[in-house]
């Protein structure tokens, strides 16, 4: 399936999406990175201001792993992309996740209902305050499914959309609104808990996530990367128990082109 981002026109290349990618190697990974260690919140990598750049898009491509129903040691959990501001604590979330019966493909917009700080963008979990909403409602999302998640932000017509595709059975679908003017100044990747009962170490893999990529409000080109240091400080989040052991991290998996990298975890408590 080939598909081309209907909210960016002119400016992303096509996009071929194809099945999951193989992760990247601790050893070939991009390092040196900011860590930040939470016991909550997102895992995974995200930008943040660096004292000029605010984000109007993030993409990623992922699979639907049987690990995903168990997200983090609950069922209280998505795996996916975000746009957020951390000092409104207004934030747009697109994910899969697993809903007791099903998998789903949700997406949420507005304020987390608690904002932990400092930063509330990567320790705040899900958006739980606002209706999680089933994007493809109708359709099963089957285990080894591969899918595509989108966030898209114009800044001068302050619109929003969402856009998902199950590109296994060649399905896509797309939500937008209007909130008025935004400030993102962070993006993410991975996965987003509200709770964390997992024991250490992070060493099983939960996911994989390829054709990631960040984008900045005035940019005329797209990045097709995640590790763009002259425009945005990356950072690798954690999540950590109350001992300070890592229970769920990228392990610097991510890959020299910033395009790919995986997600690992411990195994669940209960």
């Amino acid at each position: 399936m080939r598909i081309k981002s209907k909210f960016a026109a002119g400016v992303f290349a096509l996009l071929a999406l194809g099945g999951l990618g193989i992760a990247a190697s601790p050893a070939n990974a991009v390092t040196g990175i900011g860590v930040s260690s939470n016991t909550a919140g997102v895992a995974g990598y995200y930008a943040n201001d660096n004292g000029h750049t605010r984000f109007r898009d993030v993409q990623a491509d992922t699979t639907v792993t049987p690990q995903i129903k168990n997200l983090n040691g609950t069922s209280n959990g998505a795996l996916g992309v975000e746009l957020c501001d951390p000092n409104s604590g207004y934030a747009a979330q697109l994910g899969v996740w697993w809903n007791g019966s099903q998998y789903q493909v949700v997406y949420a917009h507005g304020t987390f209902a608690t904002a932990r700080f400092p930063d509330p963008c990567v320790m705040s979990g899900l958006i739980t305050n606002t209706p999680q909403t089933n994007l493809f409602t109708g359709v099963t999302i089957n285990q080894g499914d591969s899918l595509h998640f989108e966030i898209y932000y114009s800044p001068s017509s302050h619109w929003t959309h969402v856009l998902a595709c199950d590109t296994t059975q060649d399905i896509c679908r797309q939500q937008f609104w209007n909130d008025g003017y935004q400030q993102f100044w962070e993006a993410g990747i991975g996965a987003v808990s509200n709770a964390n009962n997992l024991t250490a170490p992070a060493n099983n893999l939960l996911d994989s996530f390829t054709r990631t990529s960040f984008n900045y409000y005035s940019s005329t080109r797209a990045w097709n990367s995640i590790n763009v240091p002259a425009h945005w400080e990356l950072k690798e989040a954690n999540f950590i128990n109350s001992s300070s052991q890592v229970t769920m991290s990228p392990n610097e998996s991510l890959n020299p082109q910033g395009n790919a990298f995986s997600l690992s975890e411990g195994s669940t408590s209960t």
